[in-house]
């Protein structure tokens, strides 16, 4: 009987201590996964951190330029010759022709070379930015001494916008954040009703956005 009791007596003993060891490991594994969990809310927000600050560099890098721009083309802005229009992530820098072109021209003169040197100065500092050359015209067709070379506006605002983006590249801007379109009469900025109106039309549009293609191993 004493026998029988000293065996019960040891096995709730083994049962309780097991019991507990049940305990402590459960305790432990939540323990655990609590610490899991702050970790991964951790990291979450240090991802985000990171993307805000990113974020905001990017905004004070666009900033900066519109600023740099403004400043370094004041004299052409003042005359109207020049635009600078910042949205949100996008900046907007319109050349009227005549500042870049002669009239049916698709060389840069001297002048607009002068214009162009000091925008490139200011672009090639400038990362992780798409920077699209965009050609727009007026809707006066093509005239007959050179409609051989243009037969359209097509033709004509694009190879605009190619110049100036060869042009650019030559003086530093990196080419994997250049771009080029010809966009014709089909964009204006105003009626193409009046000498002055057709003039507005007629320009070079320098488009900074954000550059989403995935940069390319070297």
């Amino acid at each position: 009987m004493k026998k029988a009791v000293l065996t019960l007596l040891a096995l709730a003993i083994g049962t309780g201590a097991c019991a507990t060891t049940n305990d402590s490991n459960q305790k432990i594994a939540a323990l655990e996964k609590e610490l899991q969990n702050k970790d991964n809310e951790l990291a979450r927000l240090k991802a985000n951190d990171a993307s805000l600050k990113s974020a905001e560099t990017k905004a004070d890098d666009l900033s900066r330029a519109n600023r740099d721009l403004s400043q370094d083309l004041k004299d052409e802005i003042a005359k109207g010759n020049i635009t600078i229009n910042q949205l949100r992530d996008r900046l907007t820098v319109s050349v009227l022709q005549e500042v870049l072109f002669g009239s049916g021209k698709t060389e840069i003169h001297q002048e607009g070379k002068k214009v162009l040197d000091r925008v490139a100065n200011i672009l090639k500092g400038i990362d992780n930015r798409s920077i699209m050359i965009e050609g727009h015209t007026d809707n006066v067709p093509i005239g007959s001494k050179l409609v051989e070379k243009f037969p359209t506006n097509w033709e004509l605002s694009t190879a605009r916008a190619t110049t100036v983006l060869r042009y650019l590249q030559e003086k530093g801007v990196k080419p994997e954040h250049l771009g080029a379109a010809g966009f014709s009469e089909y964009r204006p900025v105003a009626p193409n009703d009046m000498d002055a109106n057709r003039q507005k039309n007629r320009r070079i549009d320098i488009v900074l956005t954000p550059d989403l293609q995935p940069k390319q191993a070297s």
